[in-house]
């Protein structure tokens, strides 16, 4: 079976992975033939490239509304689709998720899969805008053989514009983090007893990062970061637009000293033994890998209630879930768990049990296999 992914950017990020798992995991199998496309310049052309799969680089995949780059887009796919003769064509994201589906039914291609990680309309939008975008939302749903949501959030909300009997939900999965506890805390100076409360996001929207460095500032400020067995330290991984408001922040307020920005780290799996809590502040999401990461290392997650974290994370038993996105709130929580070794042990184990039920990358590989080798409908 010949298979195209279509993403529309290639920086890391939640559906890039998902994307890359399912490729790496089945692209060896004698079954499947993948090829990717997607816009140039990230990570994920690299990833694939190294794994031997053909990547087909569209720069006119851009996220923002673009008539122009979106009608190129669209030609060059469709174009690419007819020349390959490919069995299905999966997108990823919502502008992918769009131009691809469109492409493919126009270059008549057989099946077409879109995986849904968070639906792009939203009440947040203009109503003239969120209309537009139902509307095609409604129209790709209507040409696609299958939809997947990565929530049952999200499944939820696609009854607006896909029948049901095209939805189903494929929760993501991540790899267990393989790591010693120490590398980190060894490079950035932290003590073994000192309690490590972890961020890890792209530095954009709808992720909220300079929410995290106001409870780090609020935090520090209030007791100096010390605790009777020793510090605490916020660490904030990933990168994007916000990295410039956030370190004039850290700068401004002198909290260099217990408040790290590591920006984008590839060894990202290999830290999590070194975090104690994780947080994770958004406006909106899908079903965050990074939250499957944590959990499956065993750690108490904080986090906003949106999306799909509800089905992740279950207050007051893995973690706590914020009702709304307020500093004071989400300090509270954090310094329960900071006072509290045996509740952070608990949460954890509760974590990691979770975890490996629902968010193991080979159930979600296998699902995939699954959808891909069912007839066609």
């Amino acid at each position: 079976m010949k298979i195209l992914q279509v993403v529309t950017l290639s920086e890391v990020g939640g559906a890039q992975k998902v994307l890359f798992n399912i490729v790496s995991g089945l692209h060896n199998k004698a079954d499947f033939e993948f090829h990717v496309a997607a816009a140039p310049g990230g990570e994920l052309v690299d990833w694939l490239r190294g794994i031997g799969v053909r990547v087909f680089e569209i720069p006119e995949l851009v996220r923002p509304i673009s008539p122009a780059n979106d009608l190129k887009a669209l030609i060059k796919l469709k174009k690419l689709m007819q020349e390959e003769k490919y069995d299905l064509v999966h997108c990823h994201s919502s502008k992918a998720g769009m131009v691809g589906r469109f492409a493919a039914k126009w270059a008549g291609v057989p099946r077409i899969v879109f995986t849904v990680h968070g639906w792009g309309v939203n009440d947040r939008q203009p109503l003239l805008l969120r209309t537009l975008l139902g509307t095609a939302e409604k129209l790709a749903g209507w040409i696609s053989t299958d939809v997947v949501c990565v929530s049952q959030a999200d499944y939820r909300l696609g009854k607006k514009f896909v029948k049901e009997e095209k939805r189903q939900v494929i929760y993501n999965g991540v790899e267990e983090p393989k790591g010693r506890r120490g590398k980190l805390r060894e490079e950035l100076g932290i003590g073994k007893d000192d309690i490590v409360i972890t961020m890890a996001a792209r530095l954009k929207k709808p992720k909220e990062p300079l929410l995290f460095l106001q409870v780090a500032a609020i935090m520090l400020c209030n007791n100096a970061g010390s605790r009777k067995n020793g510090k605490i330290h916020f660490i904030l991984v990933g990168d994007g637009p916000l990295k410039k408001k956030c370190m004039d922040f850290v700068r401004e307020r002198k909290l260099e000293k217990q408040v790290h920005l590591l920006g984008t780290r590839e060894d990202l799996m290999e830290l999590y033994p070194d975090f104690d809590i994780f947080v994770l502040l958004s406006s909106w999401e899908g079903l965050p890998l990074t939250i499957c990461e944590a959990m499956r290392e065993g750690l108490p997650v904080v986090a906003s209630r949106v999306g799909g974290i509800e089905e992740q994370v279950q207050h007051g038993w893995n973690g706590f879930l914020l009702d709304k996105n307020a500093p004071d709130l989400v300090k509270d929580y954090i310094e329960k768990l900071v006072r509290d070794e045996l509740l952070r042990q608990k949460m954890g184990a509760n974590s990691k049990r979770k975890g490996e039920e629902l968010f193991r990358i080979e159930r979600m590989v296998g699902e995939y296999e699954r959808l891909y080798s069912c007839d066609l409908k």
